[in-house]
């Protein structure tokens, strides 16, 4: 029985020695030994470092990669534009607001004098 284990563990380590020295190459490619850290691009490929930032599909045009400080300026860009958007808004709704009121204003002014019958109702429209 012990002979039947070592002899098992013998064949295992031997296929797996053997397995982890052999590879094999596609057709028309060379083997090649590589050192820690090496990198292999295909011939049109854009090599990246071990930082680069990977994007979602489509993220980049047909120009290519983006950097990615360049990606944060243009989100700092777009949130100061942001900013400035909202305070216009802000100030828009400010005078939007003030514009009926004085509208209203007038209206009522107008329909004063309208109703008036003499002078003295007229008067009154002014206080």
């Amino acid at each position: 029985m012990v002979w039947r284990c070592l002899g098992a563990l013998v064949l295992i380590c031997a296929s797996t020695s053997s397995n982890a020295q052999s590879f094999s190459c596609s057709i028309g490619t060379d083997p090649a030994c590589l050192d820690y850290g090496a990198k292999v691009c295909k011939s049109f490929a854009k090599c990246v470092d071990q930082n680069a930032v990977c994007f979602d599909t489509f993220t980049c045009d047909y120009k290519g990669f983006i950097c990615k400080s360049k990606l944060y300026d243009v989100v700092d860009l777009y949130e100061s534009l942001e900013v400035k958007y909202n305070i216009l808004v802000d100030d828009y709704n400010k005078l939007l607001h003030t514009s009926q009121t004085v509208e209203e204003e007038y209206e009522a002014f107008k329909a004063c004098l309208d109703s008036a019958e003499d002078l003295s109702d007229a008067q009154a429209c002014v206080i």
